[in-house]
Order: structure tokens, then sequence, then C-alpha cells
């Protein structure tokens, strides 16, 4: 009886320990297919937007103007990259996020 107890108690745990796993999708307009991939539920925001970034071959730079990327999730702009899935979507176990870049102008500089 004990036995089967124990096997149970394991089972439930990998059980919980799974199902919070996240199916996170990322969209990026210029993009023809979306990043995709499954995290658990303590990663943070800023390995998934790092981790789309990386898939989508883009990074933030400063030319003329400072290009910015962010995530966009449920029209809410991220900013807390250190904020865990779980904290963000709850029980969700599928996220749709949207990658942003934000362009600020650099004005022309007169010395």
């Amino acid at each position: 009886m004990t036995e089967q107890l124990t096997a149970s108690a394991i089972t439930t745990e990998s059980d919980r320990k799974h199902k919070h796993d996240v199916r996170v999708t990322v969209l990026y307009l210029p993009a023809t297919k979306p990043f995709q991939r499954e995290y658990a539920e303590d990663a943070t925001v800023g390995t998934v937007q790092t981790d789309a970034m990386s898939f989508f071959g883009v990074r933030d730079f400063q030319d003329r103007n400072t290009h910015r990327f962010f995530l966009e999730y449920e029209h809410r702009r991220l900013t807390n990259l250190s904020e865990t899935l779980h904290r963000l979507v709850g029980e969700k176990r599928e996220a749709e996020f949207h990658l942003i870049e934000e362009v600020t102008p650099g004005g022309d500089r007169i010395e």
C-alpha cells in the first residue's frame, strides 16, 4: 500500500511539474514564420525575448536612429524582463507574444 501511495505521489508531482510548461509563440511582423518553443513556468520574459530576437535575427542597435525591441503580451508592453512566465500568464499553458521594434528618431546634431 505504501508503494502505491509513493508512486502516486511521484506521478502527481511529475504531472504538476509539467502542467505549468508554457507553449510560447512570438509573432514578428516582417517574419513569415513565428517563433515557437515550450518553456518552464519559471523562465523569464527576458529569456523569451532573447531567444525570439535570436530566432528572427534582430538586435537592438543605433544608427542615426535608436532601434529597440520589446515583447508585447495582451496589448501590453513588457518591461520587467525578470518576470516569470508563470507570474505573467498564470495557469495558462499557451501564450502569444508580439516582438515589436521601436524606432526613436535621432536628430542631426549640429556642432
